[in-house]
Order: structure tokens, then sequence, then C-alpha cells
């Protein structure tokens, strides 16, 4: 109790450091480059289908097709973990919470996909946000994917990376949102633990060499590479897994 309510009292001390660091960064500024639409082309008939949901990562900032971006790098490392076509859709926004998750998840047709992986949190972390509301939303954005709207859909939740490894960050400022992201991957990932289909994959990606600029494609390989074998698990236990193809992602990793 005593330590819930030192970390209470430091966020509520924090959080003004933060929101003038926030004021000035670029976290996701209009003129960024970006992808524009939903991703990949038309699957092929046999492909398992993945919806991408949440933001900056899945926003693809730094590259302008979802080719170059997480949802691409996604989709050609689980073809080749599991030996058969994956095909990648986006739904992403700069701004998305866990409460805004929950809004925009019933206009995505959930029914032709096999899996869905959230990239959800950063955004609670960098506002220092409530465990308990992130808790509370969270659980309601898994109860209504787990809903009988979508009872075989595998749902891969990504843990909140360190700020270190998205942006270069002062260190008062990076202390206190890692401090707070670590409290809510445990909120998040206890949510996970409670439910059926569910994985929680920890995020903890090495700081790039494009830290002072947004990602490239390379950055984005190595996080698809973090997140690809929770998902291919997930995928394998629906289906049996085939023959595995070449692919350049797994063949030449970035170093």
């Amino acid at each position: 109790m005593r330590d819930a309510i030192a970390h209470r009292i430091v966020n509520a001390l924090g959080r003004p450091f933060v929101r003038v660091w926030l004021a000035s960064a670029e976290m996701s500024a209009p003129w960024l480059p970006r992808p524009d639409g939903p991703g990949a082309p038309q699957p092929e008939h046999d492909a398992d289908r993945l919806l991408l949901v949440g933001n900056g990562a899945a926003v693809g900032y730094g590259v302008l097709t979802h080719d170059l971006s997480l949802a691409g790098h996604l989709g050609r490392q689980l073809t080749v973990a599991n030996g058969r076509p994956a095909h990648v859709s986006v739904l992403a926004d700069g701004s998305m919470t866990w409460g805004s998750a929950a809004a925009l998840l019933p206009d995505a047709h959930l029914d032709p996909y096999d899996a869905i992986v959230l990239t959800v949190g950063v955004n609670e972390a960098l506002g220092l946000a409530s465990a308990e509301q992130v808790r509370r939303a969270c659980a309601g954005v898994l109860d209504y994917l787990a809903s009988p709207r979508a009872p075989k859909l595998r749902i891969i939740v990504v843990g909140i990376p360190p700020l270190r490894s998205i942006s270069s960050v002062p260190p008062s400022v990076e202390w206190l949102v890692d401090r707070h992201a670590a409290v809510l991957n445990s909120v998040v990932s206890e949510v996970c633990g409670s439910r059926d289909l569910v994985t929680f994959v920890p995020f903890a990606p090495e700081p790039g060499r494009d830290r002072r600029r947004y990602r490239s494609t390379e950055t984005y390989r190595e996080w698809a590479a973090l997140i690809v074998p929770a998902t291919a698990e997930a995928l394998a236990r629906e289906c049996p897994t085939g023959s595995a193809v070449a692919d350049d992602d797994l063949r030449h990793p970035s170093t």
C-alpha cells in the first residue's frame, strides 16, 4: 500500500515535467512521414490474417509504406516462422490509448482475422495514467475481443517498451516514464494472464541507431523479430505448422 501511495505521489510531482517535455518533443507531429492506408494488399486465400492495432509502433512513423513498417516485417517473418503466407492489416492512431481502442474496435470487422496484435500503452505511460484506469480499459478491450463475435481470435498484447528505445529523452523523464511503464506492464500482463487465447509479449528493444529521428525499416524489422515468436506460436495452436520458406528478414537480420 505504501509503495502504491508513493508511486502516485511521484507521478503527481513528475507529471508537469513530462508534459513540458512532451510539448517540445516531436512524438507524432503531423508532418512526420508515415504510411497511408490499411496495409498490405488482399491476402492469399490460405494466409493467416492479422490485424495490427496501436499507436506509435503500429503507425509506422519514419517510413512511407506499410511494407517497410512493423506490419510488413511482421507479415514476412510470420510467413517464415509458420510456413504459410501471413497478411497484416493496420488500424493505427498516434494518440491511441486502451480507452480509445475500445471505441475503434467495434468498427474493425474482426471476423476475417486469425489474430490481433495490440501495441497500446505508450500514451498512458507518457501521461502517467492511473494503473487502475488502464486495468479497466485493457480488460474491457480483451473482453470485447474474446466475446462470441470472434471466438477463435488469438490476441497478442505487446508490452510498453523502455522510452529510450523509441526516443532520446532527458534522464529525469526517462526514469519517470519507464518506472510507470513497468507498473502498467505488470497490470496488463496480469489482465492477459487471466484470459484464454491472450498472450502478453514483453517488449524491450535495444536503442536503435535512429533514436534522434523517426524509425527506419531496419528498426521495424528488429522490433518485429521480438513479437513474431509468440505470435507464431499462438497461430500454430490453431493451424499445423508447414514447411519454412526463405525470407530476407530472418536470413539477414540487422546488427
